[in-house]
Parts: C-alpha cells; structure tokens; sequence
C-alpha cells in the first residue's frame, strides 16, 4: 500500500470509493433513506471537494496506483474523513492509514483529535484509542442520523 497525499485530481476517483463505501457498507446498520442520502454525498460537487481538499487528506494505493483508502485530517485535529474500497476492508488498511494520518498530524503539532463516526468506523477508531464522548440526532443530506462523537488519543 502506497501512501501520498491526495491533490484535485483525486476527488473524482474518491468520490466514488466514499458513494461506494456508503452503498455497499450501509444497509447493515442504516435504512435504504439513510444508505442513500449518505451515498449522494460521494459526489463530485464544491462540498465533497472541501471534504476531501480542505484536510490534509492521505490517499491509500493499490498496486495499481488506484485509490484504495483515504483518511483526512484537518488542522484543528479533527478526523474528517476515514473510507475503504469494498473488498479491501477487514485487512488493517484503515486502521494503518488512521494511524499514518494521526501521526502527521501529530508531528505538524496537532495534540487532540476528534471524528464523527459510523457504527461502521467506530471500531477503527476504538482501537487507536478514542472513545465515545456524545450521540446525536442530526439532518444529513435531508434524513435523520444518530452520529456518534469519538476523541482522542490526545498528547498534552
């Protein structure tokens, strides 16, 4: 697995693995209103670009040079985004590429971190040591979602 940082030319690719994801991921915890208001966000439109562009995002490659995983992580030290490609999850992929974007970030002097998690990432994000801290109802692309709310490892 290659690592590089992502560049515009990326989100196209990145959108879809994110539209993907959500498709494919999505019915085992959410309902086909929620799997598909999570998908159409996995577009390539001015707010996905900012998703992908407004962290320093890192994106994974296969042997191919296709993106396999990504995983963004904003200056403030929140996690913005962490997919797989379908068929490359369940392998530490994730869990590698969290790890690689948190010590970046560490060493560009960011101490706390927080996410917004899934069910779905919430285990990832679990053994790299946040915890659960809120749950909240929120609109997500015009449907109702319980989010959950992880920090942490956090260097003081």
């Amino acid at each position: 697995m290659t690592l590089r940082l992502a560049v515009a030319a990326d989100v196209p690719a990145l959108a879809a693995l994110y539209a993907q994801a959500a498709r494919t991921f999505g019915p085992a915890v959410y309902t086909p209103a929620q799997v598909q208001a999570w998908a159409s966000f996995g577009a390539d439109t001015p707010a996905f670009r900012d998703y992908v562009l407004g962290a320093r995002t890192w994106v994974a490659l296969d042997g191919d040079a296709r993106p396999l995983a990504f995983c963004g992580v904003d200056g403030t030290g929140e996690v913005r985004s962490l997919y797989v490609r379908a068929g490359a999850t369940r392998q530490g992929r994730g869990s590698a590429l969290l790890a690689h974007a948190l010590d970046d970030a560490r060493a560009r002097g960011v101490h706390r971190f927080a996410a917004w998690v899934t069910p779905l990432s919430r285990p990832v994000f679990e053994r790299a040591g946040f915890r659960l801290v809120a749950r909240v109802t929120q609109d997500f692309q015009g449907v109702s979602f319980e989010r959950l709310r992880v920090e942490g490892p956090s260097i003081e």
